[in-house]
């Protein structure tokens, strides 16, 4: 719901639990005034800080009654008299003027309008938008700002534009999605630290000081290293108490998310599209748009922030086609054939698949090259290997009771390629002898002839073919990023509006094709994806004792069912070998498949494998739609567990996992979350029948649970009785 005052030019955004409130100043700026739990309508002006403050400039000539360094704004350009971190930063004709921008009008709506070329927040029956309009007027510039408020998932998605509506060149140097500032300094930041084979596995929180923190990507993608999600919470916020304020992008690309504490102690966040390199360049009537930034508040700590984005996140970014839809149980042929695929190999693989349960063949890279220093670009199956072709091979899959899956990498290309060797302009590069990394150069994406090459040889290659899957991978990072048409300080953010394009396109050109981006394993894991893929590939590090540590960390703004997990042989990285059971209760985490030779693999194993995916079927519910309540944390712990609870709090799954042995477990007792306390509930693996309310304050002993199986991993059924 959104609210104005008209005499006190007061602006209200509420959602369920939450306000946002900011008004319109004495000088027509944008002032903020509150964010957090939910209020009444009353007039809060008082709490705007007038401190006087020396050697800062004053709007009034006469008097010192202005200070622009100490007020809190929802936008703050560069050189406007407010000395702290700016969120915009423009120049027009070279000169970096004093911008200051006044508040002209605003309108408030029903639903939203769509951001062209971008992803976003999908608009539900009870979102509304306000859109507020500020000038430059000496310079001539416009910015439309836009709240768009999601009230059920105390949500609230922000972006803006910027329009030249002079005669000369404006020029964008820094242009953030979202500024929000708080009064005070007394909170820890939380980010989700990490790197190739180990992303966003380390939730690292840290208190804030004077001076500026900095989350950011420079590699062209949200990388494995950080990611966009970003929290400042209260220093004594935990898993259920404690105020958080969660933030993220809907974004794919290079990003900036600054957390700054200005001498007088209050604090700033700003979260948008790097500007490191940025130098947007507006013609007359030419207009930008940022990214969409949403945030969220709780006051029942991390666990809470971590629903509302879950929450959000499946019922405005995820297609409503797949959102709620059982996922496919894939099986991989990487670990089965690597590049020596083929058509026999692959009808082997599905030949003993529906023995384990699996409904899903996926050909991963190998199937149009034989290694993987050619072909990416030209997209043509090998025939010899594959004489069916996709078409054929695919048919031939469904005939056999399952369906398929195809792996392509559209953004990429080989040196050793026709379309390289025809087109080498085609690449993003500042130098004649450009880098290469995994053998392979970054398409120049920024360039709609390029999207619509790379569109019409994939398409006309998979022209007929049945695929019920795509694997969309994206093998190295971006580096001397250069066209040879676009300008050099836009190719950045126009390379990620063209992957988002070709996305669409082939998405469009495919028809109901379910989609999982991969990042050479997990890093492109954000918003900006799923909007186009309901789940990502995570990691390409199947190991089950770091995956706890990975899907724990991404679990903290993502929903479960967004987290592709698969079974594998399991000991990829620590060397520890892991029981089955283990493994399973381990991917079975989010969406489930697998990555084996089946070959290697006996009947009995398959049979193993078989109730794995059908104790999938049956739970997956949870996965899809339910709540995720974190119990204990695997950082400095030798045990991790989690509680999945429906939304009705009618079912619940309590997953513990030991992954240290110790002598502590069998005295352990463990208090679950999430369930209705006046319902009462069985536990499926010993018919105790319970309480909510014992379950929740009492809780179960995990050595009377499990006593029979130790390092394996468990998982106990609760239903409502």
């Amino acid at each position: 719901m959104i609210r104005f005052n008209q005499d006190e030019k007061v602006f209200h955004l509420q959602t369920k639990n939450t306000s946002y409130v900011f008004c319109v100043s004495d000088f027509n700026s944008l002032e903020h005034l509150y964010y957090g739990k939910k209020i009444h309508d009353d007039n809060i002006k008082h709490i705007s800080n007038r401190q006087i403050y020396g050697h800062v400039a004053h709007e009034h000539r006469e008097k010192r009654d202005f200070n622009a360094s100490v007020q809190g704004f929802e936008i703050s350009p560069f050189n406007s008299g407010d000395i702290r971190t700016p969120s915009v930063i423009y120049n027009c004709d070279g000169n970096l003027d004093c911008n200051r921008l006044r508040y002209r009008s605003h309108k408030i709506y029903k639903g939203r309008k769509q951001i062209d070329g971008l992803p976003y927040s999908r608009p539900l029956k009870d979102t509304e938008t306000l859109e507020i309009i500020l000038t430059d007027d000496e310079n001539q510039v416009e910015f439309t700002l836009y709240y768009t408020v999601f009230e059920g998932a105390d949500v609230i998605a922000r972006h803006q534009t910027v329009k030249n509506t002079g005669k000369s060149d404006v020029t964008i140097q820094k242009f953030a999605s979202a500024c929000i500032d708080f009064y005070g300094m007394n909170y820890d930041v939380v980010t989700l630290e990490g790197m190739y084979i180990y992303e966003r596995a380390m939730v690292s929180r840290e208190k804030l000081k004077r001076g500026t923190f900095k989350n950011e990507s420079l590699s062209g993608t949200s990388s494995h290293n950080k990611n966009p999600f970003i929290a400042i919470c209260a220093p004594n916020a935990d898993e259920d108490n404690g105020e958080v304020y969660g933030f993220n992008l809907v974004y794919s690309g290079n990003f900036s998310e600054e957390v700054s504490v200005s001498f007088l102690g209050d604090t700033r966040v700003l979260l948008g599209m790097s500007d490191v390199g940025l130098y947007w360049t507006l013609k007359p009537t030419q207009c930008l748009c940022s990214p969409e930034a949403i945030m969220t508040y709780s006051s029942e700590g991390l666990g809470q922030m971590s629903r509302n984005f879950h929450d959000h996140v499946r019922s405005s970014i995820i297609e409503e086609e797949f959102v709620y839809s059982p996922r496919p149980i894939v099986i991989n042929s990487w670990e089965a054939s690597y590049f020596a695929v083929s058509e026999e190999k692959v009808l082997q693989l599905a030949s003993t698949a529906k023995d384990c349960g699996i409904d899903t063949v996926v050909l991963d890279d190998g199937w149009f090259r034989p290694n993987d220093k050619q072909g990416l670009g030209d997209w043509r199956t090998d025939k010899q290997r594959f004489p069916s072709g996709i078409s054929g091979l695919a048919d031939k899959i469904h005939a056999m009771g399952l369906k398929f899956g195809l792996w392509l990498e559209p953004e990429m290309v080989n040196e050793n390629s026709e379309l390289y060797k025809k087109h080498p302009d085609y690449v993003l590069t500042t130098s004649k002898n450009p880098l290469i990394s995994r053998s392979q150069y970054v398409l120049d994406l920024t360039r709609d002839e390029v999207v619509n090459e790379i569109a019409n040889r994939i398409s006309q290659e998979l022209e007929g073919a049945k695929i019920d899957y795509i694997k969309w991978d994206f093998n190295r990072y971006v580096c001397e990023a250069g066209s040879y048409k676009t300008a050099q300080g836009e190719v950045y953010h126009r390379q990620m509006l063209g992957s988002y394009k070709l996305l669409a396109t082939l998405k469009q050109r495919l028809g109901n094709v379910l989609f999982e981006t991969c990042c050479g394993g997990g890093g492109r894991f954000d918003l900006g994806m799923l909007y186009y893929s309901p789940q990502i590939w995570t990691s390409d590090n199947t190991d089950p004792y770091a995956r706890v540590f990975i899907q724990n960390g991404t679990s903290m703004a993502y929903p479960v069912s967004t987290i592709s997990c698969h079974f594998t042989k399991g000991d990829c990285t620590s060397g520890r070998q892991s029981t089955y059971d283990f493994r399973y209760n381990v991917a079975s985490f989010g969406a489930y498949g697998y990555e084996l030779d089946l070959s290697e693999y006996s009947a009995e194993d398959k049979e193993i494998f078989n109730g794995y995916s059908k104790n999938y079927r049956e739970i997956e519910e949870l996965n899809l739609k339910g709540d995720l309540f974190r119990l204990i944390s695997p950082e400095n712990s030798s045990f991790y567990s989690y509680v999945k609870v429906s939304k009705k709090k009618d079912k619940a799954l309590l997953t513990f996992l030991e992954l240290n042995a110790t002598g502590f477990v069998e005295s352990m007792v463990l208090r679950l979350k999430g369930l209705d306390p006046d319902k009462a509930y069985k536990n499926n693996q010993t018919g105790q029948v319970l309480y909510g309310s014992t379950l929740l304050n009492v809780g179960v002993r995990i050595g009377d649970l499990f006593r029979e199986k130790r390092c394996d991993g468990y998982s106990v059924l609760f239903t409502e009785v």
